[in-house]
């Protein structure tokens, strides 16, 4: 009852804070706008096309009563700004529009696992959102003035109410040189707010190359190219098809291998950067069908370093490209940005920077690169920031090769019979059936990793080559998967590739990604592979050293026999060093399997499991909701049952619906299959949180009812309370000792949260002791209401029955009927809907026939009396 009160002024609070916030003043446009865009009167003509006011990924520095103040150098990922254009209007004034406009700040990711979550609900960045910023934009200057309020969150609980003028400067045109937009954000502070954080100036930098847009240096282009010889061949590719393959891309820099580059006098890239990069990026691609194509090149020291960042000047390149189709390759000419202090504003400096791509004929074990190239410099040798030039590899995944890519064995050869003492023969291998080589082509499955010391990992597997042929990764099975052991040529040459699928939280494991070939036996599922891997870089986040590749690897791979038409790929192997242990880059043997036997089917079909399992949740809320509901309406209808309703009951399912809500941001219940999938699985938890926060409100409603009937000093009302204190006498101690018993079997809070769930799915405990101390009969649960709960309890439960035996399991992809919410087993799963069954019988027999209907006769007054 204590606890009940409390969450009441809690709802009280935040109502009137939310009533203080919304009583401030609108803030003044003529004031602080006034003199840059003269503000007039909208009409009601709507311009639909304005995306050429928008920008994403823009960079931002400032704002020190803020955000923290770091060094951009030694972040992840620097500030950034997204800012996005929601409606535009036309006004009385020629040239002058209306614009309603949201933004962003996100600060700086000081690693990639924080970056990920800035995309997520929960993140855990420090944010500035301005949802409904107001002003005007002028078409001949192409200023844009806003003011608005908005909301910080410092990403650990904290929050302020912010009110901002934004000031932009677009260019009027659309080329190389006017591809940059700048402003500033002023963080207002007024005397009497209550959030005085000082007076804040955010200054404003992002790219801007809105369609159409004017190509202007293709010829400065094609000088610079043309001095530079390349005698690689490059794959027949469409110039539209060609633009495909640069987005998403991250490329490595090879100094070492520079034609340019002499032992004992390198000079790399990095003099103007104030570091040597070592990978480099480009970002927001616009390309035509003729392979013409504006963006910007970003820099960066670490291979963990994504596609797509925020421009920061001093590490960045503004350019244009084209397809030269006689050379098959890019021609690129990037040019420096000058990020000079304001009048001036910052702009685009001199072109000086020159690259090159093409797409290789031929993949190696050691070269494995979809695109590769060169970067140099235009400057003269004698200038302080002439650079060596540098080769540059991709660093891709392989889900979309060049058609016509081949691939060269180099190793193969070595490996003889390295893995086994013999090569099984065809008669020797009986009756078993293998996979067929060319069906593996491409094939790509989840595989587990173990060290030996125990520790795990998960990663991703495809066989890229079969033969000469190299294949792009799929997770379905190919038609004609078996393969028959009497086959006139079973040793094939195979290619082979681990990869780390975009997960920032296991960098500590030996091995990142490896690449290994060698050959196959069809007769007997064997693979005897050599493998290369590059180790980690020392001190580095995530990032791999690609200048010390270690090729003194031996892979052992067996595949399961296959046992009829549906069956899928599945492999069990070692991957060890076969250096000796006192070398620095020897490791213990890792063991390797298919993930949880699955293959590209179970995959799909788990997918579509979990998209099942959101849908089921959002259902399973929602009819709670209507089950409360119809409780209220019953109550309301015969208010004379309202004393009789238990509040310990209802502050225990206040408190089911509160735990998820303040919990939630602790949790994670998407996997490795969903990383992708982060757009569905952010729109599922918005969505839910507001059905939980409705269910909440209704528990919330129906308690208030409850306690305001027993308000009065009737003695009724007295007993009553007498009755509900006997109540938490029987409860408290029993819900206290299980709580006790699942901390001391874990030690972990997560216990504490299944709990909960657990007291949650016997709510009706309380009601059945209330009923029997104070002998009542009547109707006072609707059956609606506990029926409907009880179902909604017990559900998820059955469905964990279903589940486990028609899915394979894989960690913490459970959605509907979740570890983290409530106890699952195949023990829990039988008991809990018989408990939600056996209470929900006993409430009705107690309103039938009354409450002392299961007492016996002897017992019921001792009952009564305690």
């Amino acid at each position: 009852m204590h606890h009940l009160g409390i969450l009441f002024l809690i709802l009280a609070f935040c109502t009137i804070s939310s009533a203080s916030a919304a009583s401030h003043g609108e803030i003044s446009y003529a004031e602080h706008c006034g003199d840059t865009v003269p503000e007039s009167e909208a009409t009601a003509l709507v311009v639909k096309h304005f995306d050429h006011i928008s920008f994403r990924n823009g960079y931002f520095s400032g704002g020190a009563g803020l955000f923290s103040q770091v060094d951009t150098s030694a972040v992840f990922a620097p500030p950034s700004v997204n800012f996005q254009t929601k409606s535009l209007h036309k006004t009385e004034k020629n040239g002058t529009l209306r614009i309603q406009a949201a933004m962003t700040l996100f600060g700086a990711s000081q690693n990639q696992r924080q970056h990920r979550r800035r995309f997520s609900p929960h993140a855990v960045v420090e944010e500035a959102t301005f949802e409904d910023l107001a002003g005007f934009w002028s078409e001949s200057t192409g200023k844009v003035c806003m003011v608005g309020r908005g909301v910080y969150s410092d990403g650990q609980g904290k929050s302020l109410l912010l009110s901002a003028v934004l000031i932009l400067n677009f260019p009027t045109g659309s080329n190389l040189n006017t591809s940059l937009i700048d402003g500033e954000v002023e963080i207002l502070n007024r005397v009497g707010e209550p959030n005085n954080i000082g007076s804040n100036s955010i200054t404003v930098l992002a790219y801007y190359a809105p369609n159409p847009y004017h190509f202007t240096i293709f010829p400065q282009a094609t000088s610079s190219c043309s001095a530079v010889k390349i005698e690689e061949d490059s794959s027949e590719i469409e110039p539209a098809r060609a633009c495909a393959f640069l987005f998403t891309q991250v490329f490595r820099i090879d100094y070492k291998n520079s034609a340019d580059c002499a032992e004992d006098s390198c000079r790399p890239l990095g003099k103007s950067l104030g570091f040597t990069p070592r990978f480099l990026s480009l970002n927001q691609i616009f390309c035509l069908e003729n392979g013409s194509i504006n963006f910007y090149l970003d820099f960066s020291n670490s291979s963990s370093y994504p596609y797509d960042m925020p421009m920061r000047p001093e590490r960045s390149l503004v350019g244009e490209a084209y397809w030269d189709r006689q050379r098959k390759q890019f021609c690129l000419l990037t040019c420096r940005v000058i990020n000079a202090d304001l009048p001036e504003h910052p702009h685009v400096g001199a072109c000086d920077v020159g690259l090159t791509l093409w797409f290789p004929t031929v993949m190696t074990l050691k070269e494995r690169s979809d695109v590769v190239g060169r970067i140099w410099s235009n400057k003269d040798k004698k200038d302080a920031e002439y650079f060596d030039m540098a080769s540059i590899h991709s660093l891709n995944d392989g889900w979309n090769r060049i058609h016509g890519l081949k691939y060269n064995y180099t190793e193969a050869d070595s490996v003889g019979n390295s893995c086994s003492n013999r090569i099984t023969t065809s008669s020797e291998s009986g009756h078993q059936v293998y996979p067929g080589p060319k069906s593996l082509g491409g094939v790509r499955l989840g595989i587990n990793m173990n060290d030996a010391k125990g520790k795990r990992t998960w990663r991703e597997a495809n066989f890229m080559s079969v033969g000469d042929s190299v294949f792009e990764h799929h997770y379905r099975r190919k038609s004609g998967i078996r393969s028959s052991g009497a086959a006139n040529t079973s040793i094939w040459n195979v290619g082979f590739e681990i990869t780390k699928r975009s997960n920032p939280f296991d960098d500590d494991f030996e091995i990142n990604e490896l690449a290994a070939e060698g050959v196959y036996n069809s007769a007997t599922g064997r693979f005897c592979m050599k493998g290369c891997r590059y180790p980690k870089q020392p001190g580095q986040y995530g990032t791999l050293d690609y200048e010390s590749i270690d090729c003194e690897i031996l892979v052992s791979i067996q595949l399961a026999d296959l046992l009829d038409e549906d069956d899928e790929v599945h492999l069990d192997g070692t991957i060890r060093s076969t250096r000796i242990q006192s070398q620095p880059l020897y490791f213990d043997t890792i063991r390797i399997s298919s993930s949880n036997n699955m293959g590209g089917r179970e995959i799909d079909r788990s997918v579509w499991r979990m998209d099942a399992e959101l849908i089921m949740v959002i259902i399973t809320l929602t009819f709670s909701c209507i089950c409360i509901a119809l409780q209220i309406f019953h109550v309301k209808k015969q208010p004379h049952i309202l004393p009789s309703v238990s509040i310990t009951m209802l502050l225990v399912l206040v408190l089911g619906y509160t735990i998820p809500l303040l919990f939630a941001n602790q949790t994670s219940g998407s996997a490795m299959l969903l990383w992708t999938r982060n757009w569905w699985i952010s729109a599922h938890e918005v969505i839910v949180r507001m059905i939980s926060i409705i269910a909440l409100f209704l528990s919330l409603s129906l308690a208030q009812l409850a306690w305001s009937s027993r308000s009065s000093a009737a003695e009724d009302n007295r007993k009553l309370w007498v009755q509900e204190r006997r109540v938490l006498k029987w409860c408290l101690p029993l819900y206290a000792a299980g709580a006790l018993l699942a901390w001391l079997m874990s030690f972990e809070s997560a216990a504490l949260i299944s709990y909960s769930g657990f007291v949650l799915n016997g709510f009706l405990l309380p009601q059945i002791v209330f009923n029997m101390a104070q002998q009542s009969k009547g109707k006072v649960l609707t059956p609606f209401f506990y029926v409907g709960i009880v179902v909604t309890r017990a559900l998820p439960h059955l469905y964990d029955v279903y589940r486990s035996r028609s899915y394979v399991a894989i960690h913490s992809t459970n959605i509907y009927g979740s570890e983290e919410w409530d106890f699952y087993s195949t023990a829990w799963d039988i008991i809990i809907p018989c408990e939600g069954l056996l209470l929900a019988s006993i409430v009705y027999l107690q309103q039938r026939f009354g409450s002392e209907c299961l007492v016996p006769k002897r017992l019921r007054m001792q009952v009564y009396q305690h």
